[in-house]
C-alpha cells in the first residue's frame, strides 16, 4: 500500500514541481529505500533513527555553510565603461570627376 501511495503521489506532483521540491523528494526516496533495506537486514530501529538523524543534521550544516560561503563571495565587478568620445570620421578618397570625351 505504501509503494502505491508513493507512486501515485509521485506521478501527480512531478509535473508541477520546481527543482527544490524535486531534490527534496529524491532525498526522501533515498532515505526511505535505505531504511527499508536496513529493516530487511535486521538492523534495529534505534540505530536507524540515530543514523538518519545524524545524516539530516549534517545536511543542514552543509546547506548553512554553503549559503554562508555564497554570501561572502564578492559579486563580479561590472566591466569598465569605454570612453565615449567623437569617432574620427573617415575621409573619403578624392574622386576624379569624369571629364566628357569630345565627340
Amino acid at each position: 500500500m505504501y509503494d502505491a501511495e508513493l507512486q501515485s503521489r509521485w506521478s501527480t506532483e512531478v509535473l508541477c514541481m520546481n527543482n527544490e521540491k524535486r531534490k527534496h523528494e529524491k532525498a526522501v526516496n533515498k532515505i526511505d529505500n535505505a531504511v527499508r533495506k536496513a529493516l530487511d537486514k535486521g538492523v534495529s530501529k534505534k540505530v536507524i533513527e540515530d543514523t538518519v538523524g545524524q545524516a539530516i543534521v549534517k545536511a543542514i550544516e552543509a546547506v548553512a555553510a554553503k549559503k554562508a560561503a555564497v554570501k561572502k563571495t564578492p559579486s563580479k565587478k561590472s566591466p569598465a565603461k569605454k570612453a565615449v568620445g567623437k569617432r574620427a570620421v573617415a575621409k573619403k578618397a578624392p574622386v576624379d570627376e569624369a571629364v566628357p570625351k569630345p565627340v
